[in-house]
């Protein structure tokens, strides 16, 4: 594998990771997270994500099990990622990004107010990078 198919392949894994924080953000948005939730986030993440969903959902079971940051840190987190990787946030990328983050968040009990305003938020700063 060549330097530069190697450098392609960590900035892609880098914002799957990124997405797979902005779903935990997401998702814990409204309350904890339930078995059912945590179901249809990795269903989520295999159908729209496909072959690379291993690194966003690796990077949300890290948070969700581990870390359990703030929602607001891990927003920050993932949206700094995706600044420092912007180079390789393709269109397709950005609204891959949106699209797993609406569905998480239609997934249990509708659109909630806080899970819209960090979709709005997401949108506006998706449209910066």
């Amino acid at each position: 594998m060549s330097p530069l198919a190697l450098t392609m392949d960590i900035d892609k894994r880098e914002i799957y990771r990124a997405i797979g924080e902005l779903a935990y953000v997401v998702a814990k948005a409204d309350k904890g997270l339930s078995a059912e939730e945590r179901k249809a986030f990795r269903r989520i993440m295999s159908e729209d994500l496909d072959f690379d969903s291993w690194s966003a959902i690796s990077r949300f079971e890290l948070l969700d099990e581990v870390t359990h940051p703030s929602i607001e840190k891990a927003y920050n987190e993932a949206i700094h990622e995706l600044k420092k990787h912007k180079d390789h946030l393709t269109p397709l990328l950005k609204a891959k990004t949106l699209l797993v983050t609406q569905k998480i968040a239609a997934t249990f009990n509708g659109l909630s107010a806080n899970e819209a305003f960090i979709i709005d938020r997401l949108k506006k700063d998706l449209d910066h990078l």
